[in-house]
């Protein structure tokens, strides 16, 4: 990993942004800034250690890297690096800064180009996603809120920065540890994932009993237990839609946690902690584990 580059990319940043990474306000700008621009996250935590700020050995990852590549106006991180020259490695001379500047001053009016597409886009989006809860409704952008539905998942993942080619019954949301995005079937044949539809599903029971061939009591007994003990010490939190609950769609149903209470070795219950869902910052979700 050069480390002279990813100091160039900080430096970078902090031009397009306007401001320098001293505060943790300046790192929660920042995050909320990246997410307007890309539509995807990067919390305030990893910013912060990327940056320095907290004293905690860490190695960006290439996702991270790439994403605040594409920021700055660059398709990847190793676009980037390609594209770049790192001030700390290349020795200029009083005849090279003009050029420089003039480099800068470009590289401001696209970045301000790009800023200005991105918000376009983003308003739009959020028209698209957002206005068919209720013409009336005054939410604000990015907030999911109860009831709220989708066509596919690809178009809910996106929102998360996830993009999905395979398994889109349960994908982690990048950065965050044990936050799931949670896709269960309303009555499915293996899980029957049931609950009260009337009420929007407060509570969703996992309960693990194929339909189309017998099992034998044993089977399904260790299967169940084992999905208990397993998700009981995982401890996560999920972000939930809801496939088949109204019609053919994916409705949002909001937060859920594991229900200590209510959940057993034969079923997991999955209860409602919330009804909306910020997307401009998912760390107070970290908030609402058991």
């Amino acid at each position: 990993m050069d480390l002279n580059r990813i100091e160039d990319l900080r430096n970078t940043i902090e031009k397009a942004l306007g401001r320098k990474m001293q505060t943790p306000k300046d790192f929660d700008v920042l995050s909320d800034s990246i997410f307007e621009k890309t539509h995807q996250s990067i919390s305030p935590t990893t910013l912060k250690r990327l940056w320095g700020y907290l004293q905690e050995p860490s190695i960006p990852r290439s996702s991270t890297l790439n994403l605040l590549a594409q920021y700055v106006g660059f398709d990847s991180w190793a676009a980037y690096c390609q594209e770049e020259k790192t001030p700390l490695q290349t020795t200029q001379t009083d005849t090279e800064q003009p050029e420089q500047r003039r480099h800068w001053r470009k590289t401001a009016i696209i970045g301000g180009a790009l800023a200005l597409l991105a918000v376009i886009a983003v308003s739009l989006l959020g028209i698209y996603h957002f206005g068919r809860a209720s013409q009336t409704d005054t939410q604000k952008p990015y907030i999911l809120k109860m009831g709220q539905r989708f066509s596919t998942p690809h178009e809910y993942l996106k929102l998360f920065g996830i993009i999905a080619t395979d398994t889109l019954w349960g994908r982690p949301v990048p950065h965050y540890e044990k936050l799931l995005v949670w896709t269960p079937e309303y009555h499915n044949s293996h899980w029957h994932n049931y609950g009260d539809s009337a009420q929007m599903m407060p509570t969703i029971t996992e309960h693990w009993e194929p339909d189309e061939y017998e099992a034998s009591p044993e089977l399904i007994a260790t299967r169940n237990k084992d999905h208990y003990w397993n998700f009981k010490s995982i401890n996560e939190v999920r972000i939930t839609f809801m496939k088949g609950l109204v019609d053919s769609t994916y409705v949002f149903l909001g937060i859920y946690r594991m229900s200590l209470a209510q959940s057993d070795t034969t079923r997991c219950v999955w209860e409602r902690i919330a009804d909306q869902c910020d997307l401009t910052s998912l760390d107070y979700l970290e908030q609402l584990r058991n």
